[in-house]
């Protein structure tokens, strides 16, 4: 009895030791599940109650009974066509039965076509659920290829698209929204694609798509699907031509522009005379100053106004003005023995004359100031030799167009100026409040190029060449970029003979005592004076400003595919003649029109 109630223990524990140390068979793995919809797409009449049938199978691809599955409605405002118009789901959630299928019902509202959405244990399947009265057909999408086609020979397959109540002129064929039937793939080489529930009494739209290997768009195509085209119960067929469609220029450029103006423009000329006219006569700018200061002596008039210009009928400037006007240099002859319009070192009367005199304010030798002006005036005849305009294009699939049309929002930035030797400097054009400084226009993309129709700007080159001249003429040579600055100091460079007073003090106590007047006869004059020089200065750009809009662009330019990615990372290319593109430029500075070409290119941004 004892070594039978050992050996029992004995075997008892090792029944234990196994169960303990083997691992116990358990129910097999359930995830990851696949659902599908049987069929794929369902026909309900508005109002009407449907069945959707979904079948769930486990990791080997048997049936899964005894799975939970909830259900929703998918009704996306985004998608066209994918809101639900009122369907509701009678049906929440339901258990798989022993083949591994559930059903789900759900009541139509309005006219549409959305999905319903099964879920089980984070796995998901959809069926379309189209609600059409009346009868329905089937369609077979066959896309092709026109000819000729590069595309053609690098496309892989064709993505199909199908909205329902839509029209092609309202789709975007470069990023078309999403389908409430999803997307169809058919073979590049002649797949078909069939949607078998389609109302016959509602317009439709379908997009084709064909794509390269790495999943490139080479070509694209729109056809609209009348309802009445189709066939009651039956299937038609309907072909979907696919055009080339070259890389996507739709996005944000960064783009430069190469503006080179020969002949000169008139209004460089108009502006170098004004700067010359500081330094261009033997005591200037001593008699500059005098002809602004007593110029402000008589009254401003629309036949007289404050130019710098004396009046040349006595009494114009005053009493003093003629009083001062009676001391000044005579006229210098030039070459040809012809009056100038520079003054001599003697009056008429073989004096020493007043501009002279106060020519001598400013000590010997010259200022340098006055050597740097003169070279800084050089420069303006030249401002406009050699621009680069910068701006941005923004570039969007026309709404309602066609795959090759295009609208473009170009906006200036700002413009370069190159001195002479090289130096250049950029000026924002933002800041100088210019009224248009953005433009639409219209475009389109067809064989590998961006053709931009004419639009116009207030580009105001003379107003950008009056910030670019301060900075690259003046300021480089040490002298004030402003103007208002720039004649204050030149006139603080003068001097009386004892030194004590400066500037408009000092010319005012020369100018008083010559003529037999009190001290602070021509004070005001004189601030007169040099304030309506910087006017004049500063107004000589107003030339190459036009009234209106005073540029126009229209031109094209290569699309270039950078990254093989089936976007355009350029328009053009400045660095490669061939591939740079081509602006035709009207320019509209006052009196002087001009018809130019120039070349651009423009740069992806983020490229």
């Amino acid at each position: 009895m004892r070594r039978t109630a050992v050996l029992l223990i004995e075997l008892a524990a090792v029944a234990l030791a196994a169960c303990g140390g083997a691992e116990s068979p358990g129910a097999p793995p359930t995830t990851p599940r696949t659902i599908a919809a049987s069929p794929q797409t369902v026909w309900v009449q508005p109002g009407a109650t449907g069945t959707l049938t979904f079948e769930v199978t486990g990791p080997t691809g048997a049936p899964l009974p005894g799975a939970l599955v909830t259900f929703t409605i998918v009704d996306d405002p985004s998608t066209p066509g994918s809101e639900a118009q009122g369907a509701t789901l009678v049906t929440t959630s339901a258990t798989t039965d022993a083949n591994g299928a559930c059903a789900a019902r759900v009541t139509a509202g309005l006219f549409t076509v959305f999905r319903v959405r099964a879920t089980s244990a984070g796995e998901t399947g959809d069926v379309v659920v189209v609600v059409a009265a009346g009868v329905v057909g089937a369609v077979d999408v066959a896309p092709f290829f026109s000819t000729p086609s590069a595309a053609a020979a690098v496309a892989r397959t064709v993505e199909v698209l199908f909205f329902d109540n839509a029209a092609c002129r309202a789709l975007s064929l470069r990023a078309p929204p999403q389908s409430a039937r999803g997307t169809l793939s058919v073979s590049a080489a002649g797949g078909v694609a069939r949607y078998p529930i389609v109302s016959t009494s509602s317009a439709n739209a379908v997009i084709g798509r064909a794509l390269d290997g790495n999943g490139v768009v080479q070509a694209l195509g729109c056809i609209d699907l009348p309802g009445p085209s189709l066939v009651a119960g039956g299937v038609v067929q309907a072909a979907l031509p696919l055009v080339d469609c070259g890389p996507d220029p739709t996005g944000s450029y960064a783009t430069t522009t190469a503006l080179a103006i020969a002949p000169p423009l008139a209004a460089a000329a108009t502006i170098a005379a004004t700067w010359r006219d500081l330094t261009d006569c033997p005591l200037d700018p001593a008699q500059l100053w005098l002809d602004c200061t007593i110029d402000a002596l008589g009254p401003a008039t629309a036949s007289d106004p404050l130019d710098c210009v004396p009046g040349a009928a006595p009494g114009a400037d005053g009493a003093l003005g003629d009083a001062l006007g009676a001391l000044r240099g005579a006229p210098v002859a030039g070459p040809d023995g012809a009056p100038t319009t520079c003054r001599g070192a003697k009056t008429s009367g073989d004096d020493v004359s007043l501009d002279a005199v106060v020519a001598g304010m400013f000590g010997s030798p010259v200022p340098g100031a006055f050597i740097h002006l003169a070279a800084a005036a050089e420069d303006a005849p030249h401002l406009f030799d050699e621009l680069r305009l910068h701006s941005t294009l923004d570039v969007a699939s026309r709404a309602g167009g066609t795959l090759a049309d295009l609208t473009v929002t170009h906006t200036l930035t700002s413009v370069t100026f190159v001195a002479p030797g090289g130096a250049a400097t950029d000026v924002a054009l933002q800041p100088l409040g210019l009224p248009t400084l953005s433009a639409v226009a219209t475009a389109t993309a067809a064989d590998g190029a961006i053709t931009i129709a004419q639009h116009g700007f207030t580009a105001r080159l003379g107003t950008a060449a009056r910030s670019a001249f301060g900075t690259l003429s003046l300021g480089s040579r040490g002298l004030p970029a402003d103007a208002h600055a720039l004649v204050s100091t030149l006139a603080a460079l003068a001097h009386s003979a004892d030194g004590s007073l400066v500037g408009c003090e000092a010319l005012d106590a020369l100018l008083c005592a010559r003529a037999g007047r009190a001290a602070g006869c021509a004070v005001a004059a004189c601030a007169a004076g040099l304030e309506a020089l910087a006017q004049r200065l500063d107004a000589s750009f107003e030339a190459a400003d036009g009234a209106d809009l005073d540029l126009y662009l229209a031109g094209t330019a290569p699309l270039i595919d950078t990254h093989d990615d089936g976007l355009a990372g350029r328009f053009g290319d400045l660095q490669v003649s061939a591939q740079s593109g081509s602006w035709s430029v009207d320019l509209r500075p006052r009196g002087d029109r001009r018809t130019l070409g120039a070349a651009w290119e423009a740069i992806r941004e983020g490229n």
